[in-house]
């Protein structure tokens, strides 16, 4: 057995009061509903109308219009509803930044996620008790012995591969997965949003510029409260961020890791700082110890590993602000869309395929629970769904409390970005042409300077290391581009 048995700082466990406090926990008591809480980890009370505690939110929780919020926060519709999730939607998901929701009402006791579940949550059926990672639900003897060492193995989680949907790395814990909520009474999640088809937009570029501003205004409720720190790539979710903080850059500085892969990032980030005037920072890359990568793994519940594993000491000069980055745009753009349309027959192989999984039974089996649900939706939109949950939710979240930067803040995440998002026509997204376009009301000068590239020789230069050090990945990156048009990733 490892040595490490790393802090639970930052996390927590939510269960019945009669299961008593977890050890060396503070303890938040609603109804019938303990939320156990690891040092600092904020906390908002959700009051109703008539003054009484109905839920906590944990995490960074965000009014565009009200500012970071902490204390309580009160809504009128918790008092009397037909439909829980109708109220949630209503009240919680106009919120933005990185939260779980608990809700204790009378006949409803339930957690819901952010958009993206950028908050894990997993949970242990049998033992009635859910938490941040395992690492929250098992003591270390217990941790060891039910970690699936066979599964870990044969998912290539040491290389690239991760436990998709509600699967986890240890026998009998399961992840709750964004979109879904669980039910605190019978331990089983249910889908709660989309519950059918996106509405497409009749002004697309009215609907992206609604994205932009919001992005925006995130960022400014952030500034307000204390220091930001954006990360700035030379991709086009940066670009886009960036154009939509133009107002903010004397109020913002902006940060890019010098990590051995980064090097187009770097030169890229510097151009955009010297040209535009932007306080930047490169953070010179720290590798993690072997101590430091195992404390990693056990606090990502050894679900993944990948870059963020060995290069998380990069961002300890970080800790202390918001850290502003730009996942979630890659929902707008069809990210696993490669070769199909509305129409193109799709199941649970043909998923886990495109995720690049491999066909493990365990695997597949977890995909057809998904996929039963949203049978009735178009291909392209259980593909959408299937970025969000299976790969973004699963994947770039399950790292959530291993990650130094508490405070990591992901402004395109919210439901509203990603409502608009998936409303935009499919042309549109493939192309990546409504975020050229948003950029280009905002920020014109911004698109001066390539997106993804160098645009010079130094292109072609990349292009052949990256295939030398992985062929797979670059025929398929090269695929497509021929079909989605280059710098669109």
């Amino acid at each position: 057995m490892p040595s490490v048995w790393p802090s639970r700082d930052g996390q927590f466990v939510v269960s019945a009061l009669e299961q008593g406090p977890a050890a060396g926990a503070t303890r938040h008591s609603l109804t019938s509903v303990g939320i156990d809480t690891y040092g600092d980890v904020p906390v908002t009370s959700v009051i109703d109308r008539t003054g009484q505690t109905i839920g906590l939110l944990v995490g960074t929780v965000i009014d565009i219009d009200g500012g970071v919020l902490s204390g309580g926060v009160q809504f009128d519709g918790f008092a009397t509803f037909a439909d829980i999730n109708e109220v949630v939607e209503r009240c919680i998901y106009p919120l933005t930044g990185s939260f779980v929701f608990i809700v204790d009402i009378a006949g409803c006791r339930r957690i819901y996620l952010d958009a993206d579940g950028s908050l894990s949550v997993v949970y242990d059926p049998e033992t009635g008790r859910a938490g941040s990672t395992a690492m929250t639900l098992l003591d270390e003897g217990e941790y060891w012995q039910r970690l699936q060492t066979d599964m870990h193995g044969a998912l290539g989680v040491g290389q690239s591969g991760w436990f998709t949907a509600d699967i986890t790395a240890h026998v009998g814990i399961r992840r709750l997965i964004c979109n879904h909520c669980l039910d605190l009474d019978d331990w089983t999640a249910h889908r709660h949003w989309p519950t059918e088809p996106i509405q497409p937009a009749t002004d697309p570029a009215t609907v992206f510029a609604g994205v932009l501003d919001r992005v925006g205004k995130t960022v400014a409720t952030l500034a307000d409260a204390k220091e930001v720190s954006i990360a700035l790539t030379a991709g086009i979710d940066s670009r886009f961020v960036l154009a939509a903080t133009r107002s903010l850059i004397d109020r913002v500085s902006f940060v890019t890791v010098a990590a051995p892969a980064a090097k187009l990032d770097v030169v890229s980030a510097r151009e955009l700082a010297h040209r535009f005037g932007l306080r930047h920072d490169v953070l010179p890359y720290r590798g993690a110890t072997p101590e430091q990568a195992e404390a990693w793994q056990i606090r990502a519940g050894h679900c993944i590993t990948g870059a963020n594993m060995t290069m998380h000491p990069s961002v300890e000069p970080l800790r202390g602000r918001y850290f502003v980055g730009g996942l979630g745009g890659e929902v707008g753009r069809g990210f696993l869309w490669l070769k199909a349309d509305a129409d193109t027959p799709i199941d649970a192989r043909g998923i886990v395929d495109r995720l690049k999984l491999p066909r493990h039974p365990q695997v597949i089996a977890a995909v057809e629970r998904w996929l039963e649900p949203i049978a009735h939706f178009d291909t392209l939109l259980k593909l959408d769904l299937a970025y969000l949950e299976l790969r973004m939710s699963s994947w770039a979240f399950a790292d959530a409390y291993a990650n130094p930067v508490r405070t990591e803040l992901h402004p395109m995440i919210s439901r509203a970005n990603f409502t608009a998002m998936l409303s935009v026509p499919p042309e549109l997204r493939r192309s990546g042409a409504i975020f050229r376009e948003a950029i280009s009301r905002s920020w014109p000068e911004l698109l001066a300077l390539p997106i993804n590239r160098y645009g010079d020789w130094r292109d072609a230069s990349k292009r052949a290391i990256d295939l030398a050090a992985n062929p797979g990945r670059a025929v398929r990156k090269i695929k497509q581009m021929v079909l989605t048009g280059p710098g669109s990733a």
